[in-house]
């Protein structure tokens, strides 16, 4: 690509957003910003609204999405857009036309709330008041959440407490801490804004409705406090890390120890086979690149590593500063309002954003693990079965099988899995920067063609 092309890649975008920026700013409203904190009832906002103050108080109208914070907020108008909202204690008791984002103390849905997609929380106390509605689902991660209102979908929480007289449209899927049987609560006094701290554990009761099912995941299987039978039934997950009871330490010595090593052992028996079946695949579609990186593994280790480590700082740096200038771009075009198209950049830019990170998670977790796990493999299938060592598979399973021993040792563990992790992902680095890299040949510069 000719530099010329490359300036008028940067510059075309880069003047369309100055057009459209400039060129309309002068013909729309501003978003609206406010300072004193309270929307009066027969007021109407035809934008998004940025609003800050110690108490918030939204009884009017707002035509797009909310962003408020202060140490209590309550909307009781309603908002046709989402509400994004961080507080001691939030109170909702109006309409959202979109989803609810919030972090606080307490949230309280009140009996004529109406959430128009999801409630996604986290905090310490979620209320959600008989006659309240959420349309779509409710994600809740926090000490309690009481439910008495409806739920059009799925509610799925991490909680230690979680009491349902309500509605769920469909499935209930918690992680629930076992009940306190009595035992003082962990908390000596109730965090602000919330009235009383129920006992762990999960209770369901008798009015209660469910169209679909309850998986729970416990200490201990609960099923006395479920007091319905609901069609599509209930089950229990045993999960020892959410225990909340103090154990005998004998009783642990002579039950726990069969388990724990059970649960070891499945965790290494899990790690094996996902390498392997991912490792099986690009043998299968990659074998070039395979052995390519592989290469690079083993004649290139010291500058792995280092590359390993400049390419997960670029990645992770440049991922933070991409999400920046994203946030910068919907703000510019939401102080001209033009909101429809703020949202778009927030919505592509982070969806991007997102798979990108995907991707290179992916290549983190598994693909840095996988090469150097194949070169070990080749190494050792060389030295003890060298007539095997053009059978790609063996010297994977040989890999991954040490792989995973040798990451199962604690502390040790750990500092293997940092150095593979740096070590492939370098490679990876130096083979891409290979594909193309000019050598010199008695007819001039040519281009090594990729490797396939």
């Amino acid at each position: 690509m000719s530099v010329k092309r490359k300036v008028l890649i940067i510059l075309i975008p880069l003047f369309l957003v100055l057009t459209l920026g400039f060129g309309f700013a002068a013909t729309v409203k501003a978003v609206e910003f406010d300072e004193d904190g309270i929307i009066d009832a027969n007021e109407v906002i035809d934008d998004d609204l940025f609003i800050g103050s110690e108490t918030v108080e939204i009884n009017g109208t707002v035509n797009g999405d909310v962003f408020a914070a202060g140490s209590v907020v309550k909307v009781n108008g309603t908002v046709n857009g989402s509400l994004v909202t961080g507080a001691q204690s939030v109170f909702v008791n109006g309409l959202v036309d979109g989803s609810v984002y919030a972090g606080s103390s307490t949230f309280t849905l009140g009996s004529e709330a109406e959430i128009g997609r999801n409630v996604y929380y986290g905090g310490f106390n979620l209320s959600a008041e008989p006659g309240s509605k959420v349309e779509k689902d409710l994600l809740v991660g926090a000490y309690q959440a009481l439910l008495s209102g409806q739920v059009g979908r799925d509610v799925r929480a991490g909680v230690g407490a979680l009491e349902i007289d309500g509605f769920v449209g469909n499935d209930v899927i918690a992680e629930v801490a076992g009940p306190s049987q009595g035992q003082q609560s962990y908390y000596f006094s109730s965090p602000p804004g919330v009235d009383t701290i129920i006992p762990s554990g999960i209770r369901i009761s008798k009015d209660a409705e469910i169209g679909g099912s309850i998986t729970y995941k416990s200490s201990e299987d609960q099923s006395d406090a479920i007091e319905i039978s609901p069609a599509g039934g209930v089950t229990f997950e045993y999960n020892p890390d959410l225990d909340t009871e103090v154990v005998d330490p004998d009783e642990v010595g002579r039950v726990g120890s069969t388990a724990l090593v059970g649960t070891w052992l499945l965790k290494r028996v899990r790690v094996f086979i996902t390498l392997m079946l991912l490792g099986s695949l690009i043998i299968w579609q990659m074998p070039g690149l395979l052995n390519k990186v592989g290469d690079k593994v083993e004649r290139e280790s010291i500058p792995s590593l280092g590359w390993g480590m400049v390419s997960m700082m670029v990645v992770y740096l440049g991922a933070f500063l991409a999400a920046g200038l994203i946030i910068a771009g919907a703000i510019f075009f939401g102080v001209i309002t033009l909101g429809e198209l703020s949202r778009v950049i927030l919505t592509i830019g982070f969806s991007s954003l997102g798979l990108i990170l995907a991707a290179f998670g992916l290549l983190v977790s598994y693909g840095s693990k996988l090469v150097v796990a194949f070169m070990i493999g080749t190494l050792i299938i060389r030295w003890l079965a060298p007539k095997y060592e053009n059978r790609k598979i063996w010297s994977m399973l040989v890999g991954v099988l040490l792989y995973t021993f040798l990451r199962a040792i604690p502390i040790f563990g750990f500092a293997i899995a940092v150095f593979v992790t740096l070590i492939g992902i370098g490679a990876m680095w130096l083979a891409y920067r290979d594909r193309k890299l000019p050598v010199s040949s008695a007819e001039g510069t040519v281009e090594v063609p990729p490797a396939e």
